[in-house]
């Protein structure tokens, strides 16, 4: 037997053993996580669905923050940025639906009707991407498809509403002010005509307009603001009526050491017992709770 038939004898062998074990690869499931391995890399988070989208972007010292249809980048909520990571990093793709492109609408893993998300680093470069679509029967799968693939898969790990929506107000913090107590030194009021300046002069001690101030009264009034939350943003075109220089019941500016926040209360909605708020024309406007401002509006009694 040659040498050059045994050279070509242990190619082919090489040839064949290479064909079988790529089969039997193809015969064991493996598992596959879209997100898990590019969830803590990532630095920008686009959410679409439809035509609505929403941009989430990871800036330094300040954190997660979301884009506003204004163009004002503002914080997002703490516990629902974590949930969003969390819930993407158990996705696990299962067992394969379908392969058919003219499918996908049945499965919602669309453009037009499936939630995508895609996890992209600093400037920009995708990580990961993927589409959720409807609930499975099951309850416990969700269809997913990857953007340039027309595959469908059973995903589990999550329910589709678990992953939010591509609304920027979903994503943003509720607060309004966001000032430690210890912090606050200097709060401006005026309402109704009339004017309150609270000065801090030790930890114990303010005065307003000059005068010592009733300290039961001025640790609600800081206790109240430290860290004031809005109930739900509003919707300008439910609320037409509404507008940033229309907030004139009070005006509360509070200054901080290293913050300041300029805090507009509009009259109150006598049906809805609430009153609209904004800490700036880019912000948007809040609902707050009726109680926390009458406890702000205090102050204008001493």
């Amino acid at each position: 037997m040659s040498v050059s038939f045994l050279k070509k004898l242990s190619a082919l062998t090489g040839v064949l053993l290479a064909v079988w074990i790529f089969y039997l690869y193809r015969l064991v499931p493996h598992r596959q996580e879209p997100f898990a391995g590019n969830v803590d890399l990532a630095r920008q988070v686009l959410i679409e669905d439809g035509v609505q989208k929403t941009r989430l972007s990871k800036q330094q010292a300040v954190g997660w923050m979301v884009l506003l249809p204004s163009g004002a980048s503002l914080p997002t909520d703490e516990g629902t940025i974590k949930g969003l990571f969390s819930n993407l990093k158990q996705v696990q793709l299962e067992d394969e639906i379908s392969e058919r492109a003219d499918r996908a609408s049945e499965y919602e893993v669309d453009a037009s009707s499936g939630l995508h998300v895609t996890l992209q680093d600093a400037k920009g470069t995708m990580l990961a991407s993927g589409i959720f679509g409807k609930q499975a029967p099951d309850a416990s799968h969700v269809y997913f498809r990857y953007p340039d693939k027309p595959m469908v898969y059973l995903a589990r790990g999550l329910m589709r509403g678990e992953l939010g929506r591509a609304d920027p107000n979903s994503w943003r913090s509720h607060e309004l002010v966001s000032i430690a107590e210890t912090k606050i030194q200097k709060i401006l009021l005026s309402s109704g005509g009339l004017k309150m300046n609270l000065i801090r002069v030790s930890s114990e001690t303010w005065t307003l307009n000059g005068k010592p101030a009733n300290m039961d009264v001025v640790n609600s009034l800081v206790g109240t603001l430290a860290h004031l939350r809005g109930e739900a943003f509003i919707d300008p075109a439910s609320s037409p009526g509404l507008s940033y220089e229309k907030l004139t019941y009070a005006h509360v500016l509070i200054n901080g050491t290293d913050a300041a926040v300029d805090l507009r209360i509009g009259h109150l909605d006598a049906t809805q017992k609430r009153y609209p708020a904004s800490v700036g024309k880019a912000a948007g406007l809040m609902w707050l709770a009726r109680a926390p401002v009458e406890t702000i509006l205090q102050i204008k009694q001493q």
